[in-house]
């Protein structure tokens, strides 16, 4: 197989293996793109399995990039929130990824709970059925250690509160009556749709104006809704949008976007419980 007849079958696999790691679409493509480049310095017959090399090749690169993107996150102004994958963000990352893949964006947040070795082992055995030796030959351990580092890893996303159940059924609509009531500046309906513990977490990367913590509860997060609508935010470029294949909110400006909001749902009272704001204008690419 050559490369360009390996690009066109797995470039849409290796993206999602890429994105699920890093979080990040750049990152994601270059990733990719790097791998593909490196291929054409490799005998073709020299590979057994391209598929299998492929993957293990963008999987190396991830988890150098993990490995030192660890200290970067950590000096990182306020929270960090992985890169949304929307509809406006251009064709090309889209396409990547199968519309039936699970890539939630709450998913994103919670692999952030694990170290880089864990997510690796924990994304191929859960999102692609890797076995154990095949996951150990990659990371360079033992098949006995990658079990223990995937029950550690469920333990810490089990906590985050995945659960690896479908989406709740419920978010589409509740999610479009929240937009609703913003663009209708109800903000009192607004607030009603949002559960006692919602919390909001902001990223603006230092690049803008943002919540330097999470802001929890009911009260201030009223507060907080509040304080932006006063601004006239909300009612003039608010729209719903497809987010990691989930009904999510763009608050628009000129060509850009100005922020990408996810939601979560709570199972209990099917109300708002988290906002992922994403505010930093490197996370939000143009349509």
């Amino acid at each position: 197989m050559n490369v360009e007849t390996a690009y066109h079958t797995y470039r849409k696999l290796l993206f999602s293996i890429a994105y699920r790691l890093l979080g990040t679409i750049t990152e994601a493509e270059d990733v990719v793109q790097d791998v593909f480049v490196s291929l054409q310095s490799v005998d073709p017959d020299s590979i057994g399995n391209i598929r299998a090399f492929l993957c293990k090749s963008v999987t190396n690169r991830c988890l150098n990039i993990l490995q030192s993107a660890a200290k970067r996150k950590e000096a990182y102004p306020g929270p960090w929130l992985p890169e949304p994958l929307y509809t406006g963000s251009g064709d090309e990352p889209w396409q990547r990824v199968e519309q039936e893949e699970d890539i939630r964006f709450a998913y994103l947040v919670m692999l952030e709970r694990l170290s880089p070795l864990e997510r690796v082992v924990f994304v191929l055995r859960e999102a692609y059925g890797y076995e154990y030796e095949e996951i150990a030959e990659i990371v360079d351990k033992s098949a006995d250690n990658c079990r223990k580092m995937l029950s550690r890893s469920r333990r810490k996303m089990n906590d985050a509160g995945y659960s690896g159940t479908p989406p709740d059924e419920r978010k589409h609509a509740v999610v479009q009556q929240f937009i609703s009531a913003l663009q209708q500046g109800n903000i009192p309906d607004a607030i009603n749709l949002l559960a006692d513990r919602i919390v909001i977490v902001t990223d603006g990367g230092g690049k803008v104006r943002a919540a330097m913590r999470p802001i929890a509860g009911i009260e201030r997060v009223g507060a907080f809704l509040r304080g932006i609508a006063a601004k006239h935010t909300f009612s003039p470029g608010v729209a719903p949008i497809s987010v990691n294949g989930e009904t999510g909110m763009a608050i628009k400006r000129i060509q850009l976007p100005a922020a990408i909001w996810c939601f979560e749902l709570e199972p209990e009272s099917g109300k708002i419980s988290r906002i992922y704001s994403v505010y930093n204008p490197d996370k939000l690419k143009g349509e």
